[in-house]
């Protein structure tokens, strides 16, 4: 099985078939990560700078953004490990992006009922797989995210997310006004005020469609790397190191109760504990992990938030906060979201690579091929001095 290798332009590639990947043309790769039976010609791996420039020139507001100052307070927003935007897109926003994420998840499924023989193997830098997804697999997956195998890449699962062939792993490669929002203005400037930095990088985007029937997702957080990710840190000390955000979008919201909804502990994050700070249920969470904790900077005990969030919110979470999905019932509509996660450089200015900047766009970025904002925002995927040398972003 083909080694997989998360940030390939930061490290020396022994594979000859993955060297090959990586010297030919970005074109040649792009058409191998959008084949033509994803019908989907307008994605913006296709596009020059003519589009580049259409996509600037078109711009209108994604949110209210008198909303946005009125409702975000860095202070708590620090002290509690998230902020919740409320109904703070515009209704244009609402409407755009509630189609865009639903675009994507079509992407999505056309791919996992597609004939995978059809895929350009070679291209993505590895030999065909001996098996692809099972019929059961694929039906497991289809209409949400997160759902098929990839614990292994023995049926080149993980060969096609890496290289955001699945369009729920990097949507914004796929989908035009995901792209948009990407870079956009007011969402790069809500990136600036929560990690209070001038200077941002992009880490990672997905799908986070959520069906009817989808059972709830475990307790968990995420770690940051860098040896940032243990042991309880002063508000001082956790504002200094190089935090990451994710930006939580529901463009048609979600209610408390068996819908999907986010759940979340506030404080969790001041503990920086991704390895312990886990469970599959909130019963275990409380009797476990939370039980007689108490948050370092108010003193109150610990507890389990179940948010209710109207259309058009947003929720920008801090990756060591504590947080879960709840269960999503089989008489409810399908939960929209995207996520969006960016991190600040530490004050050395140096940055962690990546979680999931697809190869091809490194690529794109690293020769000049796209606009600037984008590849600044890309660098670290592919300038070894910006790293320090670090090949994937969770090295110590």
């Amino acid at each position: 099985m083909p080694e997989i290798i998360r940030n390939p332009l930061l490290e020396e590639i022994d594979d000859p078939i993955l060297a090959r990947a990586l010297i030919g043309s970005t074109e040649e790769l792009a058409a191998a990560t959008h084949p033509s039976f994803l019908e989907n010609p307008g994605s913006p791996i296709t596009w020059g700078a003519k589009d580049w420039e259409a996509m600037e020139a078109g711009r209108e507001d994604l949110f209210d953004w008198s909303a946005v100052e009125t409702q975000f307070d860095y202070d708590a927003f620090l002290r509690d490990g998230y902020a919740v935007l409320r109904g703070v897109m515009t209704p244009e926003t609402i409407e755009a992006w509630t189609e865009a994420v639903q675009v994507g998840q079509r992407i999505n499924d056309a791919l996992l009922r597609a004939d995978w023989k059809e895929i350009d193997w070679l291209a993505l830098g590895r030999t065909e797989p001996d098996r692809f997804l099972s019929t059961d697999e694929i039906d497991r997956a289809i209409g949400g995210s997160q759902k098929a195998p990839q614990s292994t890449d023995e049926a080149g699962v993980l060969t096609l997310r890496i290289n955001s062939v699945f369009c729920e792993y990097f949507p914004a490669g796929h989908v035009p006004y995901l792209m948009n929002v990407l870079t956009h203005p007011q969402m790069l400037a809500l990136q600036r005020m929560c990690l209070d930095s001038d200077e941002i990088y992009f880490d990672h985007s997905q799908l986070l469609t959520r069906p009817p029937g989808y059972p709830g997702g475990n307790w968990h957080s995420h770690r940051i790397g860098g040896g940032y990710d243990d042991g309880t840190a002063s508000l001082e000390v956790y504002r200094a190191q190089p935090n990451a955000i994710l930006n939580l979008c529901y463009p048609q919201g979600f209610d408390a109760d068996l819908d999907g909804g986010l759940k979340i502990v506030r404080g969790s994050h001041l503990f920086r504990d991704p390895e312990r700070c886990r469970a599959p249920s909130d019963e275990e969470m409380e009797q476990g992990w939370l039980k007689d904790r108490l948050h370092p900077v108010t003193n109150e005990p610990l507890e389990i938030e179940r948010l209710s969030l109207e259309p058009g919110s947003v929720c920008c979470c801090l990756s060591h906060a504590a947080h879960a999905v709840a269960p999503k019932a089989q008489d409810r509509s399908t939960r929209w979201c995207s996520l969006y996660c960016y991190k600040k450089p530490h004050e050395t200015g140096e940055v962690q690579p990546p979680h999931a900047v697809p190869p091809v766009w490194a690529m794109k970025a690293q020769r000049g091929e796209l606009p600037e904002t984008l590849t600044r925002m890309f660098r670290h995927s592919f300038d070894r001095e910006l790293t320090r040398h670090r090949k994937v972003f969770d090295d110590a």
